[in-house]
């Protein structure tokens, strides 16, 4: 892989990391200064994952400007493997099968993130007269 492809995929896990710490922050306060349910939370905290990953997949793609499913899946598919070994290094918990299906849906969000981010234009250059 060359420089682009790392940059690329530098940019998307910063922008995740960035965003998740975040709304972590937010949800946070949230449970400590409200009476909102966990079961709320719980459900705010995926909807957040779902999209900061499909951000940091549109951030790659942009950055890569072809290829943007490589690129959304190969970020969706790092942030899989830090969650994967933070659990099982960090928690000393392995993988169980009840995680798959939300685990594939946060790679999938970064896979379409990826996808469109391709398409995403910058600034459009001044027109000429």
């Amino acid at each position: 892989m060359n420089r682009e492809v790392w940059k690329a995929l530098g940019y998307g896990l910063a922008i995740i990391l960035i965003l998740m710490l975040t709304c972590s922050f937010i949800l946070a306060l949230l449970l400590r200064f409200t009476t909102i349910d966990t079961n709320i939370i719980n459900l705010l905290t995926m909807i957040m994952a779902m999209l900061i990953l499909f951000t940091g997949g549109a951030t790659a793609g942009h950055r890569g400007q072809e290829k943007g499913w490589m690129y959304g899946l190969m970020t969706g598919g790092a942030f899989l493997l830090l969650i994967i070994l933070y659990q099982y290094l960090g928690l000393e918990q392995g993988l169980s099968l009840a995680q798959l299906p939300y685990l594939a849906g946060m790679v999938g969000s970064a896979l379409i993130g990826g996808m469109l981010g391709v398409n995403i234009r910058s600034a459009p250059a001044a027109s000429k007269k």
